[in-house]
């Protein structure tokens, strides 16, 4: 369902989300257990020294990709977690600038731009969109199926009226994404890293979930 493509990838092969998603997976291929259990581990709800350690080379590598350099190396691995970040205030402290990068982003993609509609009308189901994300991010990946998504749903019943395909309603999540990465990669050294591994992990689940809710709603719509 999810794709990137050249619009939504600046530099192309290291777009975070790109080297994000699958974290999860990945590491529990490696070391043959299920990707749940990560994920439990990078909650906090188990704890395994494997699966950290694997965690904190997995962060590293993507720093080095990114051009970041270790973060071990600046002594910044683990803040404490009175002062660390985590996603979701961000975001919130955020949401006029995610608000308008999104736009900005919209009016230069000329699929979603052909939909000639005012910013208001382009942004107004974005923040309702983002704060959805947030509240169905925090539950397990199992229960999020079960989620009412009116926010979602509501979305692609309304981009199906003004004109939008398919594929603009989920370059249009994409662009969401982007911008929550963007944010999260920019204030990556004030956030507790296993912390952010998992919110980011989660945000991108609930995120694939609301473009597929949204979908569904377009093409009843229809």
């Amino acid at each position: 369902m999810y794709r990137d493509n050249s619009n939504t990838n600046v530099n192309p092969g290291k777009a975070p989300q790109t080297l994000y998603r699958g974290l999860y997976v990945r590491i529990a291929r490696k070391l043959g257990v299920d990707a749940s259990y990560v994920s439990r581990v990078a909650r906090g709800d188990r704890r395994s020294s494997e699966v950290e350690s694997a965690l904190r080379r997995a962060l590293d590598e993507i720093d080095q990709q990114l051009g970041r350099g270790s973060s071990v190396a600046d002594g910044e691995r683990s803040r404490p977690a009175s002062t660390a970040k985590r996603l979701k205030i961000l975001v919130n402290q955020n949401r006029d600038r995610i608000r308008k990068e999104w736009l900005t982003h919209s009016q230069s993609d000329p699929s979603l731009n052909r939909v000639k509609i005012t910013p208001k009308k382009r942004t107004a189901p974005i923040l309702p969109l983002i704060e959805e994300t947030m509240k169905v991010m925090k539950l397990e990946v199992k229960d999020m199926a079960g989620v009412s998504m009116k926010a979602a749903e509501q979305h692609g019943r309304l981009r199906q009226s003004q004109g939008f395909t398919p594929m603009g309603l989920v370059e249009e999540y994409n662009l969401v994404r982007r911008c929550v990465f963007a944010l999260a990669q920019e204030h990556f050294r004030q956030m507790d890293t296993q912390l952010l591994i998992q919110d980011l992990t989660q945000f991108g689940e609930a995120l694939d979930l609301q473009t597929q809710r949204a979908l569904q709603d377009y093409l009843a719509a229809n």
